[in-house]
């Protein structure tokens, strides 16, 4: 299980990661997910994610969701959900 605040997100700005801002992006990934994912996992974890209010427990079935789909975003998000995703590890 994993806890992700989706309104909540450090994005980087520059490629030097010295720089970011805070974003809620859970109803921009959440239509993400909703168009160009597939089956009714995906369908499920979009309106979870759009419906969330803070941080929400994930599944490891949906952080491996969470981890596919982010990469169709822009790199900064990538960067963001594999930097939440590997404070998990360590």
């Amino acid at each position: 299980m994993k806890k992700i605040d989706f309104e909540r997100i450090e994005l980087f700005t520059d490629i030097a990661h010295t720089q970011c801002v805070v974003k809620n992006v859970k109803k921009d990934f959440a239509n993400a997910i909703y168009t160009y994912g597939a089956g009714i996992e995906a369908h499920a974890l979009a309106l979870k994610i759009y419906n969330s209010e803070g941080m929400t427990e994930y599944t490891q079935e949906e952080v491996a969701l969470i981890r596919k789909y982010s990469q169709m975003c822009q790199p900064a998000f990538i960067d963001a959900i594999n930097k939440i995703l590997e404070d998990d590890n360590q």
